[in-house]
């Protein structure tokens, strides 16, 4: 009698089981296949229209689905009515890519509009309730806050961070994929500058160092520091890593000795570290002796930190002679003196090399001032709207395919 009401229990539990499973499976798959679904009917929307002094030509998403096809259409139904009614002769073209994260989908719009320079929309759309939703739905608001806040402070210039700093991360405009989080301020209004900050979140941290380098301009310029490394060492290079830049740091021994971690972190990165000789004497002054000292305490302190060797030297105030030649180091100058270490005025920094920028030219500054940290953020976005790349030495060197010769005097790379 016991053995028949326990496998009446037995079977009472399979049962209330088997139901259970059945409804959160149900469950399961009414969350996640209605997502699933919308994805998968996406078709493509045109609307065209040509005047004398109009062109327009714009495809956007449907996704079958009522509510969300009203979002996005009215979106762009208002964006083409405003448009059109601009009295100027205007091309309009928009295409769209749609990231997904979770169950959100982020529709990307590439604008090409020959009336402004916005080259980005977005609509981020909740596919569980048909909601447009905003950015910290999707990435928590502190994490968000705290990185945009911190790289735009490294990248830019304080008056271009500060507005940053103090405006409303859900009104930016938002690239999303499984690897990045890119921000367009397409929001804010910046003045005397003539293009749109952006950052980059790395949402995956990138273990591949042989990874292919992208250029994304035609043309290269070179910024070197002298006397380094200092204390605004760290602040360039991370300046340089989130302006997708490098550098090279010529660097004195005696400094080098007593920031050895500094130069690791140079060394580390992927900007170039080469010698500024030992104590920054006039080379072409001082006996065979102490030139002897200047070069190879340098190089012993280098290849103690890193294991390396120093390819070229740069010798102080640019002075040499057929003795400092005869050395048998390619000797790096500048076709382009900053002079940051006579004005230091981030401005006129900025001006003396802007104004004299062009394909290959050495840029000489000095990371030991703080006005040429400052000068550096303005710089950087500037040269790449001018379509520039800027690079180390060796960079240069690799991308116009340029052998270095022992002795030879280099003050640009063509």
């Amino acid at each position: 009698m016991i053995l028949i009401n326990y496998k009446k229990n037995l079977l009472k539990f399979l049962i209330y089981a088997c139901i259970t499973l059945i409804i959160l499976l149900m469950i399961v798959n009414i969350v996640y296949t209605e997502p699933l679904r919308i994805k998968s009917s996406i078709i493509n929307s045109n609307i065209q229209f040509m005047n004398e002094n109009t062109y327009i030509n714009v495809n956007y998403p449907r996704f079958k689905n009522e509510e969300i096809d009203k979002i996005i259409s009215n979106y762009i139904y208002d964006y083409v009515r405003k448009f059109k009614l601009m009295d100027k002769t205007k091309t309009l073209k928009i295409d769209y890519d749609i990231y997904y994260k979770d169950n959100y989908a982020n529709i990307v719009f590439y604008i090409k509009n020959n009336l402004d320079d916005i080259k980005y929309k977005n609509i981020l759309l909740n596919l569980d309730n048909n909601n447009i939703e905003y950015i910290t739905n999707v990435f928590d608001k502190d994490f968000l806050e705290k990185s945009i806040n911190e790289i735009s402070y490294y990248k830019y210039e304080y008056s271009i961070y500060n507005k940053i700093k103090q405006s409303n991360i859900n009104n930016h405009t938002y690239l999303i994929n499984e690897n990045m989080l890119t921000i367009y301020f397409y929001d804010i209004n910046f003045e005397n500058i003539d293009y749109y900050p952006y950052i980059t979140i790395n949402l995956i941290e990138n273990t591949n160092k042989e990874q292919t380098k992208y250029y994304k301009y035609d043309k290269f310029i070179v910024f070197t520091f002298d006397n380094s490394p200092s204390k605004y060492t760290e602040e360039i290079l991370k300046t340089l890593k989130y302006n997708d830049s490098t550098a090279t740091f010529f660097m004195l021994g005696n400094r080098m000795k007593y920031n050895q971690d500094v130069v690791l972190k140079v060394y580390n990165s992927n900007n170039e570290i080469e010698s500024n000789t030992y104590s920054y004497k006039n080379l072409t002054k001082i006996s065979d002796q102490e030139l002897e000292e200047e070069i190879n305490s340098t190089e012993i302190i280098y290849n103690k930190i890193t294991g390396e060797t120093l390819k070229y030297i740069r010798p102080p105030y640019g002075n040499y002679n057929n003795k400092i030649i005869s050395l048998n180091y390619p000797l790096i100058l500048w076709s382009i003196d900053s002079k940051d270490t006579l004005y230091r005025d981030s401005n006129k920094i900025y001006n003396n090399v802007i104004e004299d920028s062009c394909d290959g030219c050495i840029v000489l500054l000095h990371d030991i001032h703080l006005e040429t940290v400052e000068a550096v953020k303005k710089l950087i976005p500037s040269l790449n709207n001018l379509g520039y790349n800027v690079v180390s030495i060796e960079e240069l060197m690799r991308i116009k395919k340029y052998t270095p010769q022992k002795g030879e005097i280099i003050r640009k790379i063509k």
